[in-house]
């Protein structure tokens, strides 16, 4: 396993990194794994997602937000203050699920370890639909939540002979911001729901980091 703790970057760059990795994870037979951070506050989309029904450009261009798209699905991420990891695996590494949720679980149980380390009682989640274009309104089957709120934000994608997963886990946020920048959103709704479902980690973000890179190292050694 090789690990890599990268300065902030735009959110191409981000991208782009995690599209190499999960491609030499399938040429090289590795784990590689990747703790990151973003230059400046961006949104980033899934697969599906179609910038021109989802963003409010000039919003955008009001508040000084990027965007991009991600290789995973999923729906829209606002990347302000947080903690990215990336997990690239090639598709027989050991104890790998076959089955996608099983596999989010296997993937996020270093993250869920580094939790409980730092004494944070989190718990796995059950799924919840989500009919809203954020991805944080609503936590998927084996995410991990924290006093029945989500905390961290994942998304996957398998390709011919590996695995990507990458995901967020929140230390700061600005739901106005992320509401304004959403089109076709009750923007009062839509941070209500904000508020009661998600949170940002009550911790230091270099605990949370050391924290994290001693159960990635653990887990995937």
């Amino acid at each position: 396993m090789k690990l890599f703790v990268d300065p902030p970057l735009p959110g191409k760059t981000n991208m782009e990194i995690d599209l190499e990795l999960v491609e030499k994870a399938a040429e090289t037979g590795s784990a590689y794994v990747r703790l990151y951070s973003w230059s400046r506050p961006t949104i980033s989309l899934g697969y599906f997602q179609k910038p021109e029904k989802v963003l409010d450009f000039s919003a955008l261009e009001k508040h000084g937000i990027d965007w991009v798209r991600r290789p995973t699905g999923g729906r829209a991420v606002f990347h302000f203050k947080e903690i990215t990891y990336s997990v690239s695996l090639p598709e027989d590494y050991p104890g790998l699920p076959s089955s996608v949720t099983e596999a989010y679980r296997f993937i996020s149980e270093p993250i869920y370890r580094a939790f409980l380390q730092i004494g944070l009682p989190v718990k796995w989640a059950r799924q919840e639909e989500n009919v809203s274009e954020a991805c944080f309104l609503a936590p998927a089957r084996h995410e991990i939540i924290l006093q029945g709120k989500k905390v961290v934000g994942s998304a996957q994608r398998r390709k011919a002979r590996s695995v990507l997963q990458h995901g967020s886990i929140l230390l700061g946020a600005q739901p106005e911001v992320f509401a304004d920048c959403l089109l076709g959103v009750d923007k009062e709704v839509f941070l209500e729901q904000l508020r009661t479902r998600t949170m940002v980690i009550p911790v230091r973000e270099e605990e949370l980091r050391k924290s994290l890179i001693y159960q990635f190292r653990r887990f995937f050694s």
